[in-house]
């Protein structure tokens, strides 16, 4: 594959991606470490409010690093610096227009949903092809939305199947859909820096949660990565 002349700024950007990521994945081990506390008030600190908030933090704390690389990268100052969202669509035509060719019917996510098996635990699972893609970065960014106008985050759509569906017919976003979400990112910046021309060992070294049980399952291999 030819080699893109801006490759070294999106490993560059990849690199800056992984620092920003660190925070998210240290919540994601809070979430985790908070199970059989106890808050300042006395009352359990598990399945509590404040832990669930944690999720929307990992979530809208990932979904700004992730957008931050694409823009630095695609982004177009001829059109005023417009922010490009994290859309799949108009991800690929930004990349077009510099000779490259992103989000095509190759890449792929992994993330965690809600498990087909006894229990409905979750699990990992891929998103993969245009339309997988598109499916479930519209999702993302339909909660994203919400969340930084104050919205109901159960009102979320559910096209791609990535969330989990509540009795009442609403969705949400559980602290597992937030971890998967973190691994679709960097799934997503690694699968760039190939399309630049990279090479896997290009690819940063990505912060991860600390893991046990099904979080720490061996992860689907995808059509490009391993």
């Amino acid at each position: 594959m030819r080699i893109h002349p801006q490759l070294p700024d999106a490993i560059h950007a990849a690199s800056e991606l992984s620092a920003s990521l660190l925070n998210p994945t240290l919540l994601i081990t809070l979430h985790r470490d908070i199970e059989g506390h106890t808050g300042i008030d006395g009352r359990p600190l598990g399945r509590s409010r404040k832990q669930y908030a944690l999720r929307w933090a990992v979530f809208t704390m990932t979904y700004a690093s992730i957008e931050a690389f694409f823009n630095d990268l695609l982004r177009d100052s001829v059109n005023g610096n417009r922010t490009l969202p994290l859309s799949s669509d108009k991800l690929r035509s930004a990349g077009e227009k510099r000779g490259l060719k992103l989000f095509t019917n190759a890449w792929g996510v992994r993330t965690r949903t809600i498990g087909r098996q006894a229990g409905n635990r979750s699990r990992w699972t891929t998103f993969t092809g245009t339309e997988g893609l598109r499916l479930y970065l519209a999702d993302m960014k339909d909660l994203r939305d919400i969340l930084n106008h104050g919205g109901d985050p159960f009102s979320v759509s559910n096209r791609s199947g990535a969330l989990w569906s509540l009795a009442d017919g609403r969705n949400s976003m559980r602290i597992m859909g937030a971890e998967g979400f973190v691994q679709a990112c960097t799934d997503l910046a690694a699968q760039t820096i190939l399309a630049y021309g990279g090479q896997p060992s290009d690819v940063p070294t990505w912060p991860e949660p600390q893991r046990s049980g099904l979080s720490a399952e061996k992860r689907p291999a995808l059509p490009l990565l391993p």
